[in-house]
């Protein structure tokens, strides 16, 4: 299987590849290479390729965003936007469990932080999605063999509620449930997604399944409002908007 041949998908491609191959790397020496670090370098390295579409834009270190590098991330169509709260986690070495995914509490936090992420994104109109950082030798599902040639999944995204509901932390299980990220970016005709597609979000291709959901909402009007910094203790680390219109 061939790569796509669309900049954005192949950076997403080629960054969730290294992710994999890093965490490799780090397991079998003393560096640390946690979720905040994946995900700054990471969040750096796609504005730094496609900064003419994509924005960054940081908000005031919150103590919840601290612990899991919760970011929001928008997709801009031509004719809807997609708004997620993506919250990221880090395989630990030595194992094939995320273990207190379920449990994990922040010490100013008054829930545990996967509730939190899901009801302030209910709140805030958002889809609560986890993305979760993996090596290859770890995964059984989205293997090397699954992806586009040469690439390695290290970034696999699920949606957050399903994920509680089913209450599972193995990996094997998890990644039942995610797909690798690269598919926010590429053109992915003929699957069905817990989100939709660029396609859809360009008008190329219906959404359907009755009401459209609070956390799409038509681009004409998202583009003139204005982006205020969120209120409280427990908010995003920062904003990651990506201007699609044109793939």
């Amino acid at each position: 299987m061939k790569p796509p041949a669309k900049s954005l998908c192949k950076t997403f491609l080629e960054l969730g590849d290294a992710v994999s191959r890093n965490l490799h790397l780090a397991y079998g020496s003393a560096i640390s290479y946690g979720e905040e670090t994946i995900t700054e370098s990471t969040l750096l390295e796609i504005w730094r390729r496609h900064s003419k579409i994509v924005k960054i834009r940081t908000f005031t270190k919150r103590q919840e965003a601290r612990n899991g590098a919760d970011w929001e991330w928008h997709l801009i169509g031509r004719k809807y936007t997609l708004k997620m709260r993506v919250q990221a986690k880090r395989l630990p070495k030595n194992t094939l469990q995320f273990p207190g995914l379920f449990t994990y509490k922040a010490k100013s936090a008054p829930h545990p932080q996967v509730d939190m992420l899901i009801a302030e994104a209910k709140r805030d109109r958002l889809l609560p999605i986890l993305c979760f950082y993996s090596k290859e030798s770890a995964k059984s599902r989205w293997r090397k063999s699954a992806m586009p040639s040469p690439y390695e999944a290290g970034c696999l995204i699920g949606p957050a509620r399903k994920i509680q509901r089913h209450g599972y932390q193995d990996l094997a299980s998890l990644e039942a449930r995610c797909v690798p990220w690269h598919f926010l970016v590429c053109s992915q005709q003929g699957r069905s997604l817990f989100f939709p597609s660029v396609g859809k979000l360009n008008g190329r291709t219906q959404i359907r399944n009755g009401e459209i959901p609070s956390y799409i909402v038509p681009t004409d009007g998202y583009l003139f409002r204005p982006i205020r910094e969120p209120e409280g203790e427990h908010g995003p680390i920062g904003l990651v908007t990506i201007d699609c219109r044109d793939l």
